[in-house]
C-alpha cells in the first residue's frame, strides 16, 4: 500500500521539486534501515513452531507512527497511518514475529565448487587437465551468456545438453545442505502522504535567510480519500491544515 502511494506522490513532483530534495531520499532510507535494524536487535521476537501455533498469527507489535519530514524552506510532509491494509491489522505499522526453526537450504559458493571439482578432475587425470576440456567448458559458458545494458546473465536453456543429466542432478542436489536457521520478522507499512503548506511551517520555524521554498507537488488524479487523506495542497493553502498530534510526531531535519 505505502509503496504504491509513495510512488504516486513522487511521480507527481516536477523536475525542479525533485531536484530540490536531491539526496533526501537516500538519507531517509539509510537512517530508516539503521533504525529498523537496531529495533529488531532489541525487540525482535523469535518463536518456534509450537510457540507460533499458540500465538495464532498475532504480530510481534503494531504501531501508528506519525512522521513529519521537513526540509527547511523546501518541502514539508506528514506521513500518517493509512490503516486500510490487512497486513498491518488496521494500523500504520506491523511487525511479524521471526522464526527460530526455519529450515533453510545452504548452497555451495560457485567459486568454491568449481575449485574443488577442477582439483578432483586433475587428481583423476594424474595432475593434468586436457586443454580441450577447458576450451569446451569456456565455449559452453559463452553459449549461455547474455550481455545487456552493461551486465551479463546466464541462460541455462542456451547451454549445451548434458551428457549425464541424471548424475548431474543427483550431484547438485547432494551438494545442497539444509540447516535450521532463523529469520527476522517481516515488517508491513500502510502510510499515507499529507502535504503541509510551507506557510504553516514558516510561521513555526521560519525560512532560512535567503531561502526559497518549493510548493509541495499537487496530486492530480489522486482521489480525495487517497494519499492526502482528503487534503490537497491547494486546499491547505486556503486555510485548511491537517490535525497532528505533536506528541507522536518525529521531525527529521
Amino acid at each position: 500500500m505505502s509503496k504504491k502511494e509513495f510512488g504516486a506522490f513522487v511521480e507527481n513532483m516536477s523536475d525542479d521539486e525533485l531536484r530540490a530534495v536531491t539526496g533526501v531520499g537516500a538519507v531517509l532510507r539509510d537512517f530508516g534501515t539503521a533504525m529498523e535494524a537496531e529495533w529488531q536487535s532489541r525487540f525482535g521476537r523469535l518463536l518456534n513452531a509450537d510457540e507460533r501455533k499458540e500465538n495464532g498469527g498475532k504480530p510481534n507489535v503494531v504501531a501508528n507512527p506519525v512522521v513529519d519530514i521537513e526540509v527547511p524552506g523546501i518541502i514539508s510532509l506528514m506521513l500518517r497511518p493509512g490503516g486500510d491494509n490487512n497486513k498491518t491489522r488496521g494500523n500504520g505499522y506491523a511487525n511479524d514475529v521471526g522464526l527460530s526453526d526455519k529450515v533453510k537450504t545452504g548452497n555451495v559458493p560457485p567459486t568454491l565448487l568449481a575449485e574443488i571439482l577442477v582439483d578432483k578432475m586433475a587428481t583423476m587425470l594424474g595432475g593434468n587437465i586436457a586443454a580441450k576440456a577447458l576450451v569446451e567448458l569456456q565455449e559452453a559458458l559463452r553459449a549461455c551468456m547474455k550481455v545487456e545494458d552493461g551486465s551479463f546473465t546466464f541462460d541455462k536453456k542456451a547451454a549445451p545438453p548434458l551428457q549425464h543429466p541424471v548424475e548431474v542432478a543427483e550431484w547438485m542436489a547432494a551438494l545442497k545442505t539444509e540447516f535450521v536457521g532463523t529469520t527476522a520478522g517481516a515488517t508491513h507499512v500502510s502510510m499515507e502522504v499529507v502535504p503541509i503548506p510551507m506557510s504553516t511551517r514558516e510561521e513555526a520555524v521560519g525560512v532560512p535567510e535567503g531561502g526559497e521554498h518549493i510548493p509541495v507537488p499537487a496530486l492530480e488524479g489522486v482521489s480525495e480519500k487517497g494519499m492526502t487523506g482528503g487534503l490537497s495542497p491547494s486546499d491547505a493553502d486556503e486555510g485548511g491544515s491537517p490535525v497532528h498530534d505533536e506528541a507522536q510526531g518525529v521531525v527529521l531535519w
